[in-house]
């Protein structure tokens, strides 16, 4: 099977990381995507997430950022082209 994959990085603000991820992780486990990879960045002044997510099917990849967009709280949501070096593929 040749799973799509989806790298993306969005910030959320450092109060609300762990609440934030909760949602983000349960939206892709409801639309069938898996999680291949996971980093926190906490340097700037909010934290940066990277997640790398596989699907079947890229439709539900896109979904996804669909419905990614209605998080409350997310800024800065960003597609990445290239493999993040600091993110460890399952």
């Amino acid at each position: 099977m040749n799973d799509s994959h989806l790298p993306l990085s969005f910030s959320v603000s450092k109060t609300a990381t762990l609440d934030t991820l909760e949602a983000v992780l349960a939206i892709a486990r409801r639309g069938g995507l898996q999680l291949a990879a996971l980093a926190l960045d906490s340097r700037a002044g909010d934290d940066t997430v990277f997640l790398n997510l596989r699907a079947p099917d890229a439709d539900l990849l896109d979904l996804f950022m669909a419905r990614l967009n209605n998080v409350i709280g997310i800024t800065d949501i960003c597609p990445l082209d290239e493999k993040v070096t600091r993110m460890h593929v399952a």
